[in-house]
């Protein structure tokens, strides 16, 4: 079975920048093939987590991104990297 995990979790998200608030999108980031036991597997974790974060925010890096976006990207990485933490630890103890 292929494991993924919702990492940017559809929030809305507003800044005092602008009017219109940022709804995240949904991104699944597959992890069935990495083991998260290793230094080599979180870390291939954290580089799909990265692109999945700038795909659900919108965040380009080839051009200047918006504090909207930036503020997003932030908040996507906060809260996969609780998820991470949660997947590292089950994956030490076995699981």
């Amino acid at each position: 079975m292929m494991k993924s995990a919702l990492f940017a979790a559809a929030a809305i998200l507003a800044t005092a920048a602008t009017t219109a608030p940022v709804l995240a999108k949904d991104v699944a980031v597959r992890y069935g093939d990495l083991d998260l036991s290793t230094d080599r597997g979180q870390t291939a974790l954290a580089s799909r987590i990265d692109r999945a974060a700038k795909k659900a925010c919108d965040f380009d890096q080839g051009r200047i991104a918006d504090r909207s976006a930036m503020e997003c990207y932030r908040q996507a990485h906060t809260k996969a990297g609780a998820q991470v933490a949660a997947l590292v630890e089950d994956s030490r103890l076995g699981g």
